[in-house]
């Protein structure tokens, strides 16, 4: 056997030495990694448990873990939770199905999302937006549940109080479109007379079909010594803004007829444009289209000027359709519209139409009841507009007196 020397020990155990030494730094450095990696965890737990809700179960749906938020909201303690299925935490608002499509995923090794409404342990409700996955075996199949929450309780509240200043202010805004409606509707003639009417001496009908309660088309008629006038307006656009617009005009007419007695379709087109520029400073902010009719049913004439609205005559037979400009009320129409007179005669009528939903087939339609008796055209009329029609359309028939 050979013999070791003095200096072979001493250089093994130098080597040794320096072997222990590094070993003893690489741990001292292990250990000061582990710490570190430790605290952070400490310290990334402790956020995630001051922000999120988290539990975990068995496949069975039994609590395995809860962290300290999860507590704090349900108002369980720890070992009240452990060792307790879920669902003690479940809402009878919640329906069934919503637990059936959540189990139904997690078992497919899916990830569910959702909002869930859960109950407190003092029976208060409390929400929360959870994500609930598995952790998955080496072959695929889930062995455990974790489920983090995100307590949504202020924000479904708030949620609820939008909702219910929401609906207060839909009420009142419904509210508003019926008194607007109200008054819109008290301001305009019956919508309908006869010959014996001590206020409109031509027979006339009016049908106004709409699903608003503040409509876009309106009309008014006044009479003296043996003439009629009448306007039909149309307002397209605005809202609650139609009805005050229609309001408006409607005042606007009694003045320039009852008040100052201007009876030409050319003169109340000239002061409706200036009034209405003056008023808005410039154009009306919705277009306004309408017809000025004056009928005088003593000598046999009809004067009119219409923008944009459409109206025909029917004589004995014959359809003659009336001629529309197409501009609005208060483009300063009259620099270049001008009044239409035509002669008339015994058992004439006049049908007027307004509003977005008339169109050229419904005016081949309507001219099969033109032939009928005047008293039966209002039903006729009305029938075919309903119940199927949802659009607005204002229809004014008036006839001429047979000698």
């Amino acid at each position: 056997m050979q013999q070791v020397t003095a200096g072979e020990l001493i250089e093994v155990f130098d080597h040794l030495s320096r072997n222990l030494a590094q070993y003893e730094g690489t741990y001292a450095a292990l250990e000061e990694r582990l710490r570190s990696l430790e605290r952070e965890f400490r310290d990334r737990q402790a956020i995630l448990d001051k922000f999120a809700i988290i539990s975990e179960t068995d496949t069975r749906g039994v609590i395995t873990y809860a962290n300290s938020k999860f507590c704090e909201v349900s108002g369980y303690t720890l070992e009240e939770l452990v060792g307790k299925p879920h669902n003690i935490i479940r809402h009878p608002d919640m329906p069934r199905e919503a637990f059936k499509e959540l189990w139904d995923t997690i078992k497919a090794g899916q990830i569910w999302q959702g909002e869930v409404k859960n109950r407190r342990k003092d029976g208060s409700a409390y929400w929360v937006l959870a994500t609930v996955g598995p952790l998955l075996d080496a072959e695929g199949y889930p062995y455990r549940y974790v489920s983090m929450r995100i307590d949504i309780t202020k924000l479904k509240e708030l949620e609820a109080k939008l909702r219910q200043e929401r609906d207060q202010l839909a009420h009142e805004l419904e509210e508003n479109f019926k008194l607007a409606g109200a008054i819109q509707q008290a301001l305009l003639p019956p919508t309908e007379t006869s010959p014996s009417s001590s206020s409109f001496p031509l027979p006339y009908f009016v049908i106004l079909h709409s699903q608003q309660k503040v409509k876009g088309t309106f009309y008014w008629l006044h009479a003296t010594r043996g003439r009629c006038l009448i306007f039909v307006g149309d307002i397209r656009k605005g809202g609650i803004a139609r009805g005050l617009l229609s309001v408006l005009c409607i005042q606007l007419l009694r003045h320039l007829v009852k008040d100052r007695g201007i009876l030409s379709p050319e003169r109340v087109v000239e002061e409706l444009d200036n009034h209405l520029a003056r008023f808005f400073q410039s154009k009306p902010p919705f277009p306004i289209e309408g017809m000025v009719i004056l009928v005088d049913f003593l000598r046999l004439k009809l004067s009119y000027l219409a923008l944009g609205t459409q109206a025909v005559l029917f004589r004995q037979g014959s359809v003659i359709p009336l001629t529309s400009y197409p501009h609005h009320f208060g483009e300063m129409t009259s620099r270049y519209a001008r009044e239409t007179t035509i002669a008339l005669a015994p058992a004439d009528r006049l049908y007027v139409y307004a509003g977005e939903s008339f169109h050229p087939d419904m005016k081949a339609e309507f001219q099969t009841f033109y032939p009928l008796d005047f008293a039966r055209q209002r039903e006729a009329f009305s029938q075919a507009l309903s119940p199927h029609f949802s659009g607005e359309l204002l229809i004014l028939g008036i006839e001429i007196p047979s000698a």
